[in-house]
């Protein structure tokens, strides 16, 4: 059985990156369950709170985001999945107790300097992203910011810079993660904008999302692997990054992904 132990479970892009891998492996009879310390992703794949986990010795299992404990497990694959850089350093975590680490992409095993550490083994994999379609007709000049608010994410800066490109409907998608950070930053700019900028909330349902905007930006201080650029992709939506979006040039397709973790869980 392929079992998913991150240690954020609540809305977000590694959270919704691991639901699709949850929900792929069992829609090609992979028994997958996804474990997590919060309850959000319970009903949208086949997921347990983290309280509930037991380990089999024929387990493989994909570990994210957790402290490391200093023994491995004794399951038959144990791979740290990484979606992180500065939140999860390789450098000061104790690799050698993983088989294989995944990461996202190039720019990510460069920046961990995953070369000088000794008897590393890794492979990349790209995130299952979701079957969204694009909708072109009848939409009018609508600006999106999607995403968690937090510090890292920077939405004021994106909304900024929605408001410097003459956007008059400027829509915040997300969850508020940081109640500091939109006292002090976010709020601030809707009070002073309240017939340009509006905070929607988090929506599960990304297509409707996208059926609304016809421009999406992000300015994130740090960012791997933005799932939300590949959703723009998919959808043919105008998507304004910034220089710590690592722009991948081809997308992964879900047989793509499936056959690589098939081949590195051993399956």
């Amino acid at each position: 059985m392929v079992k998913i132990l991150t240690g954020w479970s609540n809305p977000g892009g590694s959270t919704t990156a691991f639901i699709n891998l949850c929900n792929l492996f069992n829609k090609n009879n992979i028994d997958c369950t996804m474990y997590g310390p919060h309850a959000w992703h319970t009903d949208k794949c086949n997921g347990e709170l983290l309280t509930n986990i037991s380990l089999k010795k024929e387990d493989r299992l994909i570990y994210h985001f957790l402290d490391i404990r200093k023994t491995r497990p004794p399951v038959h694959r144990f791979i740290l999945s990484l979606h992180e850089k500065e939140l999860y350093p390789l450098q000061k975590k104790p690799t050698h107790i993983f088989d294989k680490i995944h990461f996202l992409n190039k720019e990510q095993i460069n920046w961990h300097k995953a070369h000088t550490i000794k008897n590393l083994s890794w492979f990349i994999c790209g995130n299952v992203v979701e079957q969204l379609k694009s909708k072109k007709e009848g939409k009018k000049r609508v600006a999106g910011i999607i995403g968690s608010i937090d510090r890292n994410k920077q939405v004021h800066i994106s909304v900024a810079r929605a408001l410097k490109d003459k956007h008059n409907d400027i829509r915040i998608y997300g969850s508020n993660n940081d109640t500091e950070y939109w006292s002090k930053e976010v709020y601030p700019l809707i009070q002073k904008n309240t017939d340009k900028i509006k905070y929607v909330g988090y929506i599960e349902d990304k297509q409707s999302i996208y059926n609304e905007v016809t421009d999406v930006y992000h300015s994130s201080l740090s960012e791997n692997a933005s799932l939300v650029y590949d959703e723009c992709r998919k959808t043919e939506v105008n998507f304004h990054g910034n220089k710590s979006i690592v722009k991948q040039q081809g997308m992964w397709t879900d047989d793509a992904i499936l056959k690589c973790w098939i081949q590195h869980l051993d399956l």
